[in-house]
């Protein structure tokens, strides 16, 4: 038998990498520069070795991080390698290489345009050149791991496709298991952001001088509130600086001299405060069969305020109907739209503080005006508010609320370790390639306003509107089963199938954005563990800082033998439907929390009979009158489609809503109990927990809520 060798080579840390980050651009450039990373380190294996992933190269045509941190190649022995074992320590070698010089290329880049530069006055600082030399070391910084091992056994057997990959596999965790560890000191004012390493300063590291030096960054040209707290309060050490300016370095943007020519603005990322007024935007890029001449007047007042601060909206979505009218030979009325950043749709923008550091702007005779300030005229703070006003009375306020998605592929270490062949595993590879390159970006981006951070095969980080978060995640999670399924069916002979777990962080747009990624991971961790899987959890963090969390299966079985299912999300989508159209008070969820520990001691039919009466009596019949559709939801069997399609359907509703829950909640406690398995939690509780939130995006979102 020929001898082959399989590699498995990591780059790591990734999360904590990525997690600190202050801005939503610092989270997708952190993303991005790993991936550049990797297609560095891929450049270096032979393409017929490559087995995942299948495409070595980032999608520029997006630029949406789309790269795992982590490749298997397959070496055998071929005439110009006769050494498949020499061949893979070569290539795993060179990757490592490859890494290094390429993050020392953008760290250099970066370093020289923001403070080697004509002008800068800092080129010849040796305080400032050391600390950048000793924090962007990438030996100290970067944890790079190798495994390499041979198809066969200890006694030269030949081992399955499967198993060898288990062994390189365990290999690769044995090794990160001895991790190098390397003492680094750290003295003086720590990062602002990472509170790990020293701030960047030049002579004097005293709080005061580092202060400085960092507001005279802020002063440089080129350098806006949006990139840099303006009065020196944001300080930053090396590695967040290379985060922060990262699309500094040509060879980032140029794609290492591939003929990707980009400006900063082209990549421009959306703030969380556009993601949470990305529902809001779009109503006003959407015409209206009455009332079309006040709608576009409103708007034209509210752009005459907005149009001076020049931001940058970076929705995809958004910015192609802003310009729909210019592909049928038409002036884009609404293109201006594309230079609004989110924040200005919210009154708590207009303020002299707020101007000042966000868009360097100051109102005049109010302040000093210094040379590359936006001067305002007096009145302007007034009119803007009074343009709000006017909007929100046509539209409605919109919601301060956004969400974050996290995503990741079950168990697809273990599905690969029982798979038989190398094409299988070429096969698995090109799905999620496809899911991950093709139809993500199209259901995150194209068909809705949210927007992708990363897309690495399995794995998936997303920001989204409120109202959309929850159809995204069911489409994202329906495209993955079907695409990356069909591939890991055969492959397992119909043994297997392709599930995700997600979590849901719901926060306001001015939450801290580490403490928001750091609840989406948490949320994704208790999908996997508390729900056992192909599930979904949805933390909310209201600005008051109170916390609520719910989950669910995407999907229980109904019947015997699971030929029936029921799918909670199409339950949640009527409730909150009946919430937002005032059809059902949410004053039920505080007659129910107090009726909780009673509920959980009777029968199910009781249960069912009582919180019908509840919801009964909370009911409004006029409002359902103009909106029976969704009751079509509930009908899970044919009792239930009977109930919701005949005429006394409005009397019936609140049994059929209140049987629908009660079943959910058993089947929750049937399919996870150790998720309930505690005193005081139950399936009944985490409904009640699932009708807050739904109340809540009702509440903020409306009917332009889609859970599916």
């Amino acid at each position: 038998m020929t001898q082959s060798y399989m590699l498995i080579f990591a780059l790591g840390p990734v999360q904590s990498f990525i997690a600190q980050a202050r801005k939503t651009r610092d989270l997708w450039l952190g993303s991005f520069l790993l991936s550049r990373l990797m297609e560095a380190a891929l450049t270096t294996v032979p393409k017929e070795a490559l087995v995942f992933p299948t495409d070595p190269r980032i999608d520029r045509t997006r630029w949406v991080p789309d790269l795992p941190n982590r490749y298997v190649a397959v070496f055998s022995p071929t005439e110009t390698r006769p050494d498949p074992l020499a061949a893979a320590r070569q290539t795993a070698e060179q990757s490592e290489r490859a890494i290094y010089a390429t993050w020392q290329q953008i760290c250099s880049e970066v370093y020289q345009q923001l403070f080697a530069s004509n002008g800068s006055g800092w080129k010849d600082d040796q305080v400032l050149r050391a600390i950048w030399e000793r924090q962007t070391d990438p030996r100290r910084l970067f944890e790079i791991y190798w495994a390499i091992a041979a198809n066969t056994d200890g006694q030269g057997r030949p081992l399955a496709y499967g198993d060898w990959f288990k062994r390189t596999s365990q290999a690769l965790d044995a090794r990160k298991s001895l991790r190098d560890f390397v003492a680094q000191d750290e003295p003086g004012e720590k990062s602002t952001l990472s509170g790990e390493r020293e701030a960047l300063h030049t002579q004097g590291g005293s709080r005061h001088q580092v202060r400085e030096f960092w507001r005279q960054i802020s002063q440089k040209a080129g350098v806006s509130g949006k990139d840099l707290a303006l009065d020196g309060s944001e300080r930053l050490d090396a590695i967040d600086t290379v985060k922060r300016f990262a699309l500094l370095s040509e060879s980032l943007r140029s794609g290492s001299g591939n003929g990707y020519q980009v400006s900063n603005q082209s990549l421009a990322f959306p703030s969380t405060s556009t993601m949470a007024a990305a529902t809001f935007i779009d109503q006003l890029l959407t015409p209206e069969e009455t009332s079309e001449s006040t709608r576009r007047e409103t708007i034209e007042r509210w752009s005459q305020i907005v149009k001076p601060l020049k931001a940058r909206l970076a929705l995809p979505y958004l910015e192609q109907k802003a310009r729909k009218e210019e592909q049928h030979g038409q002036p884009a009325r609404y293109s201006w739209l594309m230079q609004v950043d989110g924040d200005c749709v919210f009154a708590e923008t207009f303020t002299a503080q707020r101007l000042r550091t966000d868009y360097s702007a100051v109102i005049e005779s109010r302040e000093p005006v210094t040379p590359g300030k936006l001067v305002l005229h007096p009145t302007f703070l007034d009119e803007a508010r009074k343009a709000l006003r006017q909007l929100y009375q046509h539209f409605g306020e919109p919601t301060p609320y956004y969400a974050l998605l996290q995503m990741d592929g079950d168990q697809m270490g273990t599905i690969i370790g029982e798979i038989q062949s190398q094409d299988d595993h070429r096969s698995i590879s090109t799905a999620l390639s496809t899911f991950a390159r093709q139809h993500v970006p199209e259901i995150v981006e194209d068909e809705r306003p949210g927007k992708l951070i990363y897309a690495g095969g399995d794995d998936v980080l997303a920001f989204a509107p409120l109202a959309q978060a929850f159809a995204i995640a069911s489409t994202l999670q329906q495209a993955y089963h079907e695409i990356v399924g069909s591939s890991v069916q055969k492959a397992s002979s119909g043994t297997r199938t392709a599930t995700v777990s997600m979590g849901i962080a719901i926060a306001h747009h001015l939450m801290p954005l580490t403490l928001v990624r750091r609840m989406a991971r948490e949320a994704e961790e208790q999908a996997k563990q508390r729900y056992g899987r192909n599930a979904l959890v949805v933390t909310i963090l209201w600005r008051s800082g109170n916390m609520l969390s719910a989950g669910c299966r995407w999907e229980y079985p109904f019947s015997e033998g699971g030929w029936l299912t029921m799918l909670p999300l199409q339950i949640f989508q009527h409730v909150v439907n009946l919430f937002a159209s005032t059809t059902l008070s949410p004053r039920c969820l505080d007659i129910l929390k107090r009726e909780l520990p009673g509920l959980e001691g009777l029968p199910q039919e009781a249960r069912c009979s009582e919180i019908a009466r509840v919801l009964k009596r909370q009911w409004n019949t006029t409002a359902l009158q103009s909106d029976k559709k969704p009751s079509q939801s509930l009908a899970h069997d044919k009792t239930l489609r009977d109930t919701a399609s005949s005429e006394s359907s409005t009397r019936l509703m609140p049994y059929a809503l209140a049987y629908a829950l009660v079943h959910l909640a058993a089947l929750m406690e049937k399919s996870h109990p150790g998720a309930f398995s505690g005193p005081d939690n139950s399936g009944l509780k985490e409904v009640l927990n699932w009708l807050q939130i739904l109340a809540f995006l009702a509440r903020e979102a409306g009917k332009n809520v889609s859970l599916h």
